[in-house]
């Protein structure tokens, strides 16, 4: 990620929430996504979380896997259906030995997940692999617009659009789609997949490639048309009519 976020002719920095109980964690990262040019605003509880996200829709959640007074993986699953927040990135951040939550985090709509503790390079290469315009700068270079039937998705903009209306999709579903749309008819398998949206350092199930391909199916539906995903049993899916 570049570290000039407001270099000319850019967009405008990206806004983080950090939503984190410990105050010593949440300026650790605070300190580090600002070092790195971004708008941050943070939050220690799930009552000032829930008021903050009334009023802005900011680009990444960084979330605390156990915030007092909020259910983490139903927040994550509500942001999912909102149009609002849909296109949110989302991290989430376990404390030691909490790994049990991860799965469940990542089904519920979170698109990685790191386990403290983590070093501030390890949490920007998240953000920047996740980040469909990590240097706000993608607008300016060649367009990469890929078609199939009357879906269209275009790469520098972060759009997709589909019989001419707008489609909003959380950034793992866009990488899913993207990766789909590149040779549609293709079957992938689940691993492939996987490698395609996700960090290798996260640990994804295929359980939760299938939720996450659900969600997408049902985005790509919301404007009407033919079924564009097809499940091929025992093996993957692929882009088809």
């Amino acid at each position: 990620m570049s570290n000039d976020a407001t270099s000319p002719g850019s967009l405008p920095p990206p806004m983080v929430l950090i939503a984190a109980a410990d105050d010593s964690f949440r300026t650790f990262l605070e300190y580090t996504v600002k070092s790195k040019g971004l708008v941050v605003t943070g939050v220690s509880d799930g009552e000032a979380l829930a008021k903050r996200l009334q009023t802005i829709a900011p680009d990444l959640l960084l979330l605390e896997s156990r915030m007092p007074g909020v259910e983490t993986q139903t927040l994550c699953e509500r942001l999912r259906l909102d149009r609002r927040t849909r296109s949110m990135s989302i991290i989430a951040l376990a404390a030691e030995g909490d790994e049990a939550s991860r799965q469940k985090m990542l089904e519920s709509g979170a698109d990685q997940y790191l386990s403290r503790p983590f070093s501030p390079e390890t949490l920007m290469t998240s953000i920047g692999a996740i980040w469909h315009d990590a240097n706000r700068d993608l607008a300016l270079g060649p367009r990469e617009l890929l078609a199939f039937l009357d879906l269209e998705l275009d790469v520098s903009s972060y759009r997709v659009r589909r019989n001419g209306r707008t489609i909003h999709l959380a950034p793992t579903e866009f990488r899913l789609l993207h990766h789909l749309m590149k040779n549609p008819y293709t079957v992938y398998s689940r691993d492939e997949l996987r490698d395609a949206a996700w960090l290798r350092a996260v640990h994804v199930g295929p359980r939760t490639i299938d939720v996450h391909i659900g969600r997408l199916r049902a985005a790509l539906n919301t404007v009407g048309g033919r079924h564009l995903i097809r499940t091929v049993w025992s093996v993957g899916y692929a882009l088809s009519e």
